[in-house]
């Protein structure tokens, strides 16, 4: 057998590779950034995450020059609060690098985070979003010190937005008292409302191990 001298062609970079279908509309890379008032409570776990946004790497758009150089995109975005989050950087660690490339049918490529999933059946891509997966990137982004804590003022005036929230559909209901839908949005408004203003649970110390005898 001949010795290899090229370099060898990756199952991504391959012909037989999987492909997204064709009218699948690509999609340029990107960074994801953070705005300090930017946040998110999730009720299930009764905290509160980072609500991040992209800065799209696209040629002659938002700052980015022809040869997708970023220093300016950046710099506009960071004068208006926002912070970027490189994928190379190392703090991040297995959460690394966290933009996929997928080619398409007929050329073109999409970027999806990493934690993002997709599916083929019959000429259509089903999306699935990064659930845990992705939340527990946000954590990291935290307790990596890459994104500072949610500032108190900011939680005061998020809990201050929902509980103007229950005020305005607790209103609508007394005008409409048989209507199950302002029922049904009032009572989990509300729901979230007492979660937020219950006390931040403390992390359960970890169980340390018996000395031996």
């Amino acid at each position: 057998m001949a010795a290899i001298v090229g370099q060898r062609v990756t199952q991504q970079e391959s012909a037989e590779a999987p492909r997204l279908p064709a009218r699948t509309k690509a999609s340029p890379p990107f960074v994801y950034i953070h705005h300090p008032h930017r946040w998110q409570f999730i009720e299930a776990s009764a905290e509160w995450l980072p609500l991040l946004g992209k800065m799209k790497i696209d040629p002659g758009v938002g700052g980015v020059t022809d040869a997708r150089g970023t220093d300016l995109a950046v710099a506009q975005n960071t004068r208006r609060g926002w912070q970027a989050i490189r994928p190379s950087d190392e703090r991040l660690g297995e959460y690394q690098w966290y933009v996929q490339k997928i080619p398409k049918s007929g050329g073109g490529l999409v970027h999806a985070d990493a934690s993002v999933t997709v599916e083929t059946i019959g000429g259509r891509a089903f999306w699935t979003g990064g659930g845990d997966a992705y939340k527990a990137f946000l954590r990291h982004l935290i307790s990596s010190g890459i994104v500072m804590p949610m500032n108190d003022k900011v939680k005061r005036l998020k809990v201050e937005q929902q509980r103007q929230t229950v005020d305005r559909l607790s209103s609508s209901v007394a005008a409409a008292p048989h209507n199950q839908v302002l029922l049904a949005r009032l009572a989990a408004a509300t729901k979230t409302l007492e979660s937020m203003e219950a006390p931040a649970q403390k992390p359960k110390p970890k169980p340390t191990a018996k000395a031996s005898a």
